[in-house]
């Protein structure tokens, strides 16, 4: 279980919405069949490659939505609905401090889904809402998880599931097409067996099979946002401008996190549409990470990098940077930001030269490993070629102000440390 884990936790959490306010956007182009009614022949196209499967689909976990044909309905907007949703929530037994929420396009119509949390951490519930261009959808409750992930080159929603009991790990992969939520994939991982899509595999056709679809950039979703007035306000597009949001993203982590977290933030503009995006750092003591919000008429919520607190933005290149020095590894990776509120990786690298001060179980030197994209290297082509990279000058994000309720307000005016060129 630890292993299958670990392939999520080194890999950077990111996110986003939309702030288009009808029901209309483009289609997703990705193609996706899948079905759980009978035990025939699945397949379905991710990125131009098809896979097909015979299966039992006693394996799949279902997420089953109601939807209300809304084209008879004058002036329908996603704001308008998820307004609903959020009060309605508020209102019912579920509502307590662990409730959450995330205002995000998962399946690239250029309108935003709605998905709320709640539920203690490591047993989380999740409702998901979402608007197309005919119908509006509201699926059943995605319960007991540990996490909820969004993959962002393949528009993947996943669940992950703990059995700490058993020692099992479960991650349900789903799409959302029009009003279905699709289970196109299955990933199983216990003490001693793998399976993949019921199906027994071995380890090495598992984690090749899991890799193909859960990489590069991944987001959590379901977590951004509390439910005070003042930030449901700004996520469903409805403060007066950017600073005004952001001022109820940085009062929402001064409110719920900065008394653990130490929350700092920085302000640029990464995607050259004049407004800045914000960078948000905390937990420096245990898990340090950087939240970036881009502004869309809405703060969107592209996502979360796990780094040293800071993250680096190479303005020439128009690229930010993480950087990782771990006891047994090293590891950095430089992603841009795309027109649809999405991250793609563009480079990366790692070496474990760490670990190779230490020796092997059975006494034996370990022998370091040098890696750019996934490629394995010689240590003399991975340094010149990461030192070239990470070599020119760059904006060191995420600490440059303190958030307190006197920076906020400083905000409001326009007013805040910019960050300097390192």
């Amino acid at each position: 279980m630890k292993k299958l884990f670990a392939l999520l936790c080194v890999t950077a959490l990111f996110c986003g919405c939309s702030s288009k306010n009808n029901n209309s956007g483009s289609k997703d182009n990705n193609t996706t069949t899948a079905s759980s009614s009978d035990n025939t022949t699945t397949s379905f196209n991710i990125e131009d490659v098809t896979y097909d499967y015979s299966i039992d689909d006693s394996y799949e976990e279902p997420v089953i939505g109601t939807s209300t044909d809304v084209t008879g309905i004058s002036d329908v907007s996603w704001n308008k609905l998820y307004r609903k949703a959020l009060e309605d929530f508020k209102k019912s037994d579920k509502f307590d401090d662990t409730a959450r929420f995330t205002v995000y396009d998962i399946n690239d119509d250029l309108i935003p889904e709605l998905i709320i949390s709640y539920g203690p951490y490591g047993n989380k519930n999740y409702l998901l809402k979402s608007l197309g261009d005919t119908n509006y959808t509201e699926f059943e409750e995605i319960k007991n998880c540990t996490d909820l992930l969004y993959v962002m080159n393949k528009s993947l929603l996943v669940t992950l599931r703990l059995d700490d009991t058993n020692h099992v790990q479960t991650n349900q992969l789903y799409r959302l097409k029009n009003d279905k939520l699709a289970n196109v994939y299955t990933y199983e991982l216990g003490q001693d067996y793998a399976k993949v899509n019921g199906q027994e595999v071995d380890s090495d056709k598992y984690d090749e099979e899991y890799k193909f679809l859960i990489n590069g950039v991944i987001k959590q979703m379901g977590t951004d946002h509390s439910f005070d007035d003042d930030i449901i306000n700004a996520a469903l597009g409805e403060a007066k401008d950017w600073k005004e949001a952001y001022c109820a993203v940085l009062n929402d982590y001064l409110k719920y996190k900065k008394e653990n977290d130490n929350n700092h933030f920085s302000l640029m503009d990464i995607n050259g549409d004049d407004v800045p995006e914000l960078f948000v750092s905390g937990g420096y003591h245990y898990a340090p990470y950087v939240d970036i919000y881009a502004w869309n008429g809405c703060p969107v919520p592209v996502g979360s990098f796990g780094a040293d607190g800071t993250i680096l933005y190479y303005k020439d290149t128009e690229e930010l940077a993480t950087y990782y020095d771990g006891p047994s590894y090293t590891s950095g990776s430089f992603h841009k930001f795309t027109d649809n509120f999405k991250f793609e990786e563009v480079f990366s690298y790692g070496d474990t030269e760490n670990s190779a001060k230490s020796t092997s179980n059975d006494g034996e030197k370990v022998t370091p490993a040098y890696y750019v994209n996934g490629e394995e290297t010689d240590k003399k082509n991975y340094t010149s070629t990461v030192e070239a990279k990470t070599k020119p000058k760059h904006y060191v994000l995420g600490q440059d102000n303190d958030i307190t309720e006197e920076t906020i307000k400083a905000l409001a005016e326009g007013k805040y440390k910019e960050a300097e060129k390192k």
